[in-house]
């Protein structure tokens, strides 16, 4: 079994940990450290079993290509910025896939990605780095997912939809084909997008419809 520790020590980062017990319930493939968070008064604390082991500073004394490491925290903004501040410590970014989830062979993925169970994922797609999909989601032929992004409970993106950079899909939110989300952008839960969404909003509704613009991330992050 492989040494890995979960960056987030949230909601999230709690669902991550259950999904590493479902994969060793498979195969016995991880052995949890516990959590790494910034947030000091969750230090030296237990969560469900697995201990909080520190902040930042614990991945500088112990982070290395040996330790695998999983970003478990939903907010795309919030995930880009961690990534960013750790991208220094050498850590192993790998994939963490529940094995109730149904995958194509023809699947390109990159590294640090999160897929929950009851997830169906088509063929001929390309998958980013540091991408969140929750239990139930339903992704078509040619899509394209870019880093950072997060899907929520069963969101459904159709053939040939495209969602750009650290994209926050809400839950049962449908995206039809040929579609595209910019990036940055929230789709709200239960939107139905019928048209392209720009770069930086907030859409909401039936159809979507951009209700609010947000500031561009601008910093440089090594995913």
């Amino acid at each position: 079994m492989k040494d890995i520790v979960i960056i987030g020590a949230g909601n999230f980062g709690r669902e991550v940990a259950q999904l590493i017990d479902d994969i060793n319930m498979d195969k016995k493939t991880w052995n949890l450290l516990g959590y790494v968070d910034e947030t000091v008064e969750k230090h030296g604390t237990i969560i469900n079993s697995n201990q909080v082991l520190g902040g930042f500073e614990w991945l500088e004394k112990n982070g290395s290509n040996k330790v695998a490491a999983i970003c478990a925290i939903g907010n795309p903004r919030a995930k880009y910025s961690v990534v960013g501040k750790i991208s220094g410590y050498g850590l192993n970014y790998i994939n963490l896939i529940h094995p109730d989830a149904k995958i194509g062979k023809f699947v390109e993925m990159g590294h640090g990605n999160v897929i929950c169970c009851n997830s169906f994922i088509s063929v001929n797609i390309k998958i980013g780095n540091h991408v969140s999909i929750n239990p139930g989601c339903g992704i078509g032929h040619d899509v394209v997912i870019g880093d950072f992004s997060s899907l929520y409970w069963n969101v459904t993106l159709s053939g040939n939809v495209s969602i750009g950079d650290g994209c926050e899909i809400g839950s049962k939110a449908d995206i039809i084909p040929q579609r595209s989300v910019g990036s940055w952008s929230v789709i709200g839960a239960g939107a139905v997008v019928t048209k392209d969404i720009p770069d930086n909003c907030t859409a909401v509704g039936v159809p979507a419809k951009p209700v609010k613009f947000h500031q561009p991330v601008t910093v440089v992050c090594n995913t």
